[in-house]
């Protein structure tokens, strides 16, 4: 993988009991980003893996795009 790019693959499944679907997604950590994410797991005990950390920044740059959101509107 470059060193510069994050992959992530997009899935669609069913649930068996209402037919709802849903996605998805893996995301692949490699290259800088898993330089990046090893460095935050280094620095802080709280993380144990790359799960914690990819699930942080998810909920702290979706935080973050609202506020952006609510300043713009």
């Amino acid at each position: 993988m470059d060193n510069n790019i994050v992959t992530i693959l997009n899935e669609e499944f069913e649930n068996d009991k209402s037919g709802e679907k849903v996605q998805g997604i893996t995301i692949i950590i490699d290259g800088k980003l898993k330089e990046v994410v090893d460095l935050l797991m280094q620095n802080n005990p709280n993380y144990k893996n790359y799960t914690e950390i990819v699930r942080d920044a998810f909920f702290q740059g979706i935080n973050s795009m609202i506020v952006e959101h609510k300043n713009n509107s």
